[in-house]
């Protein structure tokens, strides 16, 4: 384990299982502040049961979560988020009718304290929270890219569109640590050189980043550490050099692979 104060995440002997199946076994690892881990493996690892836990969706039967030296372990999602913990989907599935602008602002409501009638005659802390808001959706649309998305409904963007609008979903809710559920999966060569620089440009903003990713060439190019899961267990973890020479990741990749996730 390493040292605290570097730590911005840490996961404690994590075990999570639905019935007979179990999907995680005593996970333990620790993410550093301002740093890129990625958690690869073959599908049915137990990769997104890790994202999972630590953003409250599912509650692990035994172990710990910390996030800045506090338990959240069994906390409810929207309180982890409240706390600066954001995170993205495979498959993003917001409403399709919905505009890019429009997710944007509602993923704001976290930061909003403003009540239903403050809300209803809009003035004084409702409208500054409104204010704030905007200058902030504004502040994130422009950082990645998406101006001329803002007023399109979800339903006519393309795939990797989507997950654009979904990243910058999750940083309007202003994140400490951000969870990357694959988001190369689907998309073609000019795409993936979009989401690389713009992942990139979030972790230099400051951005803690855990990442779960199947290509590999961009999880070894881009990441400051590596951890492999197979069939819900830790199988190694080290820098991207290290793993790569790793006999059991070898292995694992070599067809024997776990269930669907």
């Amino acid at each position: 384990m390493k040292d605290d104060s570097k730590s911005i995440l840490r996961v404690n002997n994590v075990n999570l299982h639905f019935g007979a199946i179990v999907s995680l076994k005593d996970i333990q690892f620790d993410t550093e502040k301002g740093k890129i881990l990625s958690i690869i493996g073959p599908n049915g690892a137990g990769k997104t049961s890790v994202i999972n836990c630590i953003t409250g969706y599912y509650q692990p039967q035994n172990g710990n979560i910390f996030f800045k030296g506090n338990d959240v372990t069994g906390f409810p999602p929207h309180k982890i988020a409240q706390m600066g913990i954001s995170r993205t989907f495979q498959n993003p599935t917001t409403y399709p009718s919905m505009t890019a602008l429009e997710i944007l602002l509602a993923a704001r409501f976290i930061h909003t304290r403003s009540n239903l009638f403050e809300n209803l005659i809009h003035f004084g802390r409702s409208r500054r929270e409104e204010i704030a808001s905007r200058r902030k959706v504004e502040e994130i649309i422009s950082f990645t890219h998406i101006e001329d998305l803002r007023k399109k409904p979800l339903g006519m963007l393309s795939y990797g569109q989507r997950k654009q609008v979904d990243i910058a979903r999750a940083l309007t809710m202003e994140p400490e640590l951000l969870l990357l559920d694959e988001p190369m999966s689907g998309l073609d060569d000019v795409m993936k050189e979009v989401m690389t620089e713009l992942i990139a440009n979030i972790n230099r903003r400051g951005a803690t980043i855990i990442l779960i990713e199947h290509d590999i060439q961009f999880v070894m190019g881009i990441s400051d550490s590596v951890m492999v899961l197979n069939f819900g267990e830790k199988i190694a973890e080290g820098t991207p050099e290290e793993v790569s020479r790793d006999n059991k990741v070898m292995e694992a990749y070599l067809g024997k692979s776990g269930t669907e996730k």
